[in-house]
């Protein structure tokens, strides 16, 4: 009986500290860590802030391809420097090399038709030459002889007075000598002929056939120029001098052309950082492109470039770029003003997102 009085008073004193001390801890204030980093010190009084995202002063230019087909080589990697003109990527073209051969062996057939109608016309003009005329009178003089020769038969006959013997040899002579006046009309008309050269009628026939050829030829050389430039088009090549931002294309990959394809690589050029600063609309007629700009780099309140103004870019719009904040504001549009970096830290690149004070008018 004694020992139940004292221990039930001990355990009811134990209870109400235990009750204390556990209230005491629940409604003690959270302890609070020091700030990880210091907000930027903006040097301006009167300012007018934006967030901006870091871009090459060519702004991401994605690349694309016109002949749509499988990735048979990437000659670049990224963080390479190209020059305008050079290869960057290339596209199967077995199909375009046949092709190309076939138009090649074209030209040159048009090329032999060509040839062959301008030596033509060349004949053509060059006669009579001078040994078809010395021939074709040959032939006239060898055939005047022979029907002087059959004549001087045909009158010997006739003079002898005991024919006898000789009367049946008459009509073989006359045949010769009508045989021999034929020959020799042939033979005249041939040098007429010869000596006349090229009817007008021949030569415009060649001439047309010249232009014809002619004609033929530049039709397969145009063949041969879209041939080459199809070749040429499977080789994706820098439209400036630029940096290789981001490859997206792989050895073996289809990639397609039109607007809703996807871009091959990201070009840009960053031997001058541009940022691109949203400035809300509410801001707008505070703004002024003279003052002075920074930007604060994120992570680092003491790491502050100075900026360069640009332009602005004359088309309010909703806005796209986002922090991820909570007080953020999204329903807005904004004013986007294009700014360079006079000195960027050498981290600086594009896609990263900066804050960007600027001195304003005074509100008042």
């Amino acid at each position: 009986m004694n020992a139940r009085l004292i221990v039930l008073p001990i355990l009811a004193l134990s209870g109400f500290v235990l009750t204390g001390v556990a209230v005491a801890k629940f409604n003690a204030p959270p302890k609070t860590g020091p700030m990880p980093i210091s907000p930027a010190v903006i040097p301006f009084p009167d300012r007018v802030a934006g967030v901006g995202v870091v871009e090459p002063a060519s702004e991401t230019i994605l690349i694309g391809t016109q002949i749509g087909g499988i990735v048979a080589s990437v000659l670049v990697k990224e963080g390479d420097r190209v020059t305008k003109g050079q290869p960057l990527l290339e596209i199967d073209a077995r199909d375009a090399e046949a092709r190309l051969a076939s138009a090649r062996a074209k030209v040159e057939t048009a090329k032999s038709r060509v040839t062959a109608a301008e030596l033509r016309v060349a004949q053509l003009v060059a006669r009579p030459r001078a040994e078809d005329l010395a021939e074709a009178k040959a032939l006239a003089d060898a055939r005047e002889a022979a029907l002087g020769d059959a004549r001087g038969r045909l009158d010997r006959l006739l003079k002898v007075t005991d024919r006898g013997t000789t009367a049946n040899e008459q009509p073989t002579l006359e045949f010769n000598v009508a045989l021999a006046t034929a020959n020799l009309a042939d033979a005249k008309a041939k040098l007429a002929r010869v000596t006349i050269g090229t009817y007008p009628e021949d030569l415009a026939i060649a001439r047309s056939d010249v232009h014809t050829a002619e004609s033929e030829l530049a039709a397969m050389k145009s063949d041969l120029a879209l041939a080459e430039t199809a070749r040429d088009l499977l080789i994706v090549r820098a439209p400036i001098d630029a940096t290789v931002l981001k490859i997206e294309a792989r050895p073996g990959e289809y990639k397609s052309a039109g607007p809703n394809s996807t871009a091959l690589m990201r070009l840009g050029d960053i031997s001058t950082l541009h940022v691109r600063t949203d400035i809300d609309e509410l801001d707008s007629w505070r703004y002024d492109s003279a003052g002075q700009a920074v930007a604060s780099i994120r992570g680092g309140s003491k790491l502050q470039s100075p900026l360069r103004f640009v332009r602005i870019v004359p088309d309010v719009a909703p806005k796209k770029t986002l922090t991820g904040e909570n007080s953020e504001r999204i329903d807005t549009r904004v004013m986007q003003v294009i700014y360079a970096f006079e000195n960027p830290p050498a981290f600086m690149q594009p896609g990263m997102l900066v804050d960007v004070a600027i001195a304003a008018k005074p509100s008042n």
